[in-house]
């Protein structure tokens, strides 16, 4: 069966015409990374992600850099023999994106655009959570 079967394709059965971008949205905690690839020229339609399982780690490894960095060439070499060379990379917590920009660098994905969209709250702030008893 060939590499990329179950990628959405159009009607001409390509996965991606030659002027479209690439966005990398790296989603990181501290107990995991996931890497998704977004088509930006195909309304954002995710092509493939990858995250810490995906990759041969379980339980407490899945927070190792290592992990991430196995993640991130994982989607670099994807991306390579999908023919993509550039994209865009967005993230919201700065953690594990460090390793994942070594990762590309290292397969030789360039990164176009560097993005970093933190979470703000939105409207009035609310009352702090009640403190836990134990």
């Amino acid at each position: 069966r060939p590499e990329f079967h179950n990628v959405d394709r159009n009607r001409h059965g390509r996965i991606f015409e030659p002027w479209h971008t690439f966005e990398i949205v790296i989603t990181s905690s501290k107990n995991n990374c996931w890497i998704t690839v977004k088509n930006k020229g195909w309304n954002y339609r995710t092509v493939f992600h990858s995250h810490g399982g995906n990759v041969g780690y379980r339980d407490a490894t899945k927070k190792t850099e290592a992990c991430t960095q196995r993640v991130a060439e994982n989607i670099a070499r994807k991306l390579k023999r999908l023919g993509v060379t550039c994209a865009e990379v967005t993230f919201r917590k700065m953690m594990k994106v460090e390793t994942c920009l070594q990762a590309f660098q290292s397969i030789g994905l360039q990164v176009t655009r560097l993005t970093h969209i933190p979470r703000l709250p939105h409207g009035k702030s609310h009352k702090p959570r009640k403190l836990r008893r134990v």
